[in-house]
């Protein structure tokens, strides 16, 4: 697990406090739409960093775990001709991209979407799936879902001795899902055509008769194919799987969720994640985390046959929060952090990035932050975020250029004004309240009308607005490890 506090202690060491608890300048206005994005690339603190060496294979989801030492680690998958491998890459604190190893060498074919876990030593464990080469006399050419293992460095990996389903088509199927429980026992899943197969435990050996005549995987199948992007997470030692499903019914279609151990429970979907029997796909892991306090959330689209906000639901909830300013949401990731915070992150159908970060607990949203994409050419497929320090880092696939790129996001203020309407001539005290997720924010300088305050414990402060014309009058709130925010007075004779 991440230790936060020992990250910054061991930053107070380096001088670095600063970075982790208030990073570098990042995007956004909130809100923030076609208008705002030559304000808010100014704001971006450098923008985008090209993380990846070689070429990214088009399909590859990214998969993040931060070390102890507070370094940032993102596996991705590599064309290596005709054949694949995963690329390691390391991020500082700041975002800066600070080596790369390779995983398990070149093999024939690897899946897309592997899961990178952290171990119980602070090491990190890469579970994944794949042919090594073409003889089938090699145990890990029979497509069981395999891991590798290294230390927190990740310079050098360990592929582990056994296999972690005995489901033998992972490396063909349509989703890999990985957790551990508390003591380091993996959960793993593998999906094909209508069926998940997850198992508890590993098959400790790498004689292919052992692991035939193993005990069977669980097993969960639909009435209906067929199903994908499978994910898994703990919360405290219940595991919960999530999937989507394109069924040809509202029954069998949409984004599903059931607790699969220690035992199993009732099948749940996710509400709005379709229109009847129509409903548009994940395309990348179910976005899942399990948060502390032992609550489990989604992130999804809801609407067809575009999207018409992403939903962030409680399993359990009888509905979902729907995310303002993510219309059009083609690509999304959810991480948590050991304070509850979540970060959401998201591409569009017109390939522009977005995050924001919500409150400590409940649905609180901060103010969206803009992130626009990483060229104008870009064509952004897979994204991934992390959510382990206070600023959130978000990295996305961009086919067009066969590079993964990654960009710091800092929390976003949300700005209000009361009255929100001023007098020609008159003298005017408005009040502004800076809030983030919902939460007054002190020390926030609020300028505008000729007039500027600073922001008390309540998130508060007041500006005399003197105007002598009708109009308007733009008012901006800025805090130093914060996007910033905007907020209107509209002058009137």
């Amino acid at each position: 697990m991440f230790d936060r506090s020992r990250v910054l202690a061991l930053l107070a060491s380096s001088g670095l406090v600063a970075a982790a608890l208030s990073p570098a300048a990042g995007a956004g206005a909130v809100g923030a739409g076609p208008d705002h994005r030559a304000d808010l690339s100014a704001r971006a603190g450098g923008g985008w960093t090209k993380v990846s060496t070689g070429p990214v294979d088009s399909l590859s989801e990214i998969t993040l775990q931060r070390t102890g030492d507070g370094v940032l680690h993102a596996v991705y998958v590599q064309d290596v001709g005709t054949a694949d491998s995963y690329e390691h890459s390391t991020l500082s604190t700041s975002g800066a991209v600070t080596g790369h190893s390779s995983v398990v060498g070149t093999w024939a074919s690897l899946v897309s979407n592997p899961e990178l876990l952290p171990t119980a030593s602070g090491g990190l464990r890469l579970v994944f799936s794949g042919l090594q080469d073409t003889v089938t006399a090699n145990f890990y050419s029979h497509g069981y879902a395999y891991d590798t293992v290294s230390d927190a460095s990740g310079a050098s990996w360990g592929l582990q001795s056994h296999a972690l389903t005995k489901f033998g088509s992972v490396y063909s199927g349509y989703g890999v899902g990985a957790t551990t429980l508390s003591n380091g026992t993996p959960v793993t899943a593998g999906t094909l055509n209508s069926s998940i197969f997850y198992r508890v435990g590993d098959i400790a050996t790498t004689d292919q008769s052992v692991v035939a005549a193993a005990a069977d995987d669980g097993v969960y199948t639909s009435a209906s194919c067929c199903l994908y992007d499978t994910q898994l997470v703990s919360s405290g030692d219940a595991v919960w799987m999530a999937w989507y499903a394109n069924g040809s019914s509202e029954a069998t279609n949409g984004v599903f969720v059931q607790q699969v151990y220690p035992s199993a429970g009732p099948v749940l979907k996710a509400p709005g994640s379709s229109i009847g029997g129509d409903s548009l796909a994940a395309d990348q892991a179910i976005a899942m985390v399990a948060r502390p306090g032992g609550s489990v959330v989604l992130a999804y689209k809801m609407g067809y046959p575009s999207t018409k906000s992403i939903g962030l639901w409680q399993v359990g909830a009888s509905s979902a929060v729907k995310v303002p300013g993510s219309k059009d949401a083609r690509y999304v990731s959810l991480a948590t952090g050991v304070t509850g915070r979540m970060w959401l992150a998201w591409t569009t159908d017109g390939d522009d990035a977005y995050a924001l970060r919500t409150a400590p607990s409940g649905f609180g949203l901060g103010a969206v932050q803009a992130l626009t994409s990483p060229a104008r050419a870009s064509d952004l497929w897979s994204i991934a975020v992390d959510a382990s320090l206070n600023q959130g880092t978000v990295l996305v696939n961009d086919v067009a250029s066969g590079s993964v790129f990654s960009r710091i996001v800092n929390p976003g203020l949300s700005l209000k004004a009361k009255p929100g309407r001023a007098k020609v001539g008159k003298a005017t005290q408005v009040t502004f309240t800076a809030t983030d997720a919902g939460a007054g924010v002190a020390g926030v300088k609020v300028k505008g009308g000729g007039d500027s305050c600073t922001t008390k414990a309540s998130g508060r402060c007041s500006l005399t607005i003197r105007a002598g014309r009708p109009g308007k009058i733009d008012v901006k709130a800025t805090k130093n490890g914060y996007g910033f925010a905007r907020a209107t007075v509209t002058v009137k004779k």
